[in-house]
């Protein structure tokens, strides 16, 4: 049987050579696995997005998948570098929340808080520490730890090493602030959570809680606020007719023909624009705030 890929999550960018020398390490210590880059446009810094993308993309991956992810704003600090050991993958990362989300698929409210804080690592999940440092690059760089200890370790990974030789046990990691919306009497009050490189607004409402109230693709009577707009029934594709009323444009030059709420790929509540950027029309970011409604007289399912 061909091994499991070792998949690559970062903020890096393209047009430094970080990418390239996390793979050069990875290759030189296992010439023959199979090195996957899933995304490597991660907003800078931004340990939700990353989180996000890690939990929605994992399940599209063989059992047994290794996860490089490096969204590091802590690097050279005294966060902790962790391993985490699902049923399905593992999980190389700083300790930072970035794992939330993957957590939150075994423990349904992991995270959910106001603050960060050390949080029990859910049933069924193993966590170790990554402090066995025979398994690093050395030198250890105190600004590059994807090139110098999580590469390293995912390659160390694939050939067999057990993840008790690279670490302690521990039964916390850290959890990231993300409170789950929750459905109300007919609607339920979000936020965007990222825009995507074509400028739509993906939110944290996700297909579990608009099933809760009986909201599917293609609802005509739902209704989205955002910014000031509403947009009248969701959309089953980004060029389905106009439904938005605009109350005050916020750019009268601006050409489009409406904004959308749709359920896009993710399985999440999405605003967009045909063939243009609802985060640009708008010009909001994310932690903006999003209301899903029903008509009243309609009982959640």
């Amino acid at each position: 049987m061909t091994a499991p890929p070792i998949v690559l999550l970062t903020d890096f960018g393209l047009s430094d050579p970080y990418v390239g020398m996390m793979r050069g390490v990875i290759h030189g210590i296992n010439p023959a696995v199979h090195v996957i880059d899933l995304t490597h446009g991660i907003g800078p810094q931004d340990i939700r997005h990353g989180a996000v993308v890690l939990a929605d993309s994992c399940s599209y991956f063989p059992n047994g998948s290794i996860f490089v992810a490096v969204v590091d704003p802590g690097v050279g600090t005294d966060r902790a570098a962790i391993l985490l050991e699902t049923p399905n993958a593992r999980f190389v990362a700083p300790d930072n929340g970035l794992l939330t989300l993957i957590c939150r698929q075994y423990a349904p409210t992991f995270g959910d808080t106001e603050t960060a804080a050390p949080t029990p690592v859910p049933d069924n999940l193993r966590a170790w520490r990554l402090t066995n440092p025979d398994y690093w690059q050395h030198p250890v760089s105190s600004t590059f730890h994807g090139r110098d200890v999580f590469a390293p370790v995912a390659a160390h990974l694939s050939l067999g090493v057990a993840p008790q030789a690279l670490g302690d046990p521990t039964p916390t990691i850290n959890a990231l602030p993300l409170p789950i919306p929750r459905p109300e009497t007919n609607s339920i009050h979000g936020q965007v959570i990222f825009a995507d490189a074509f400028g739509n607004l993906v939110t944290d409402i996700t297909t579990d809680l608009l099933d809760e109230m009986g909201v599917a693709a293609g609802d005509p009577s739902a209704t989205v606020t955002i910014a000031g707009q509403t947009i009248t029934g969701l959309s089953r594709t980004f060029h389905d007719p106009p439904s938005a009323v605009y109350e005050d444009p916020p750019d009268a030059d601006l050409q489009t023909d409406g904004l959308r709420a749709l359920i896009g790929s993710h399985g999440r509540l999405e605003i967009a624009v045909p063939d243009g950027s609802a985060a640009g029309l708008l010009g909001i970011s994310c932690g903006a705030t999003v209301r899903l409604s029903t008509p009243e007289d309609r009982p959640n399912a």
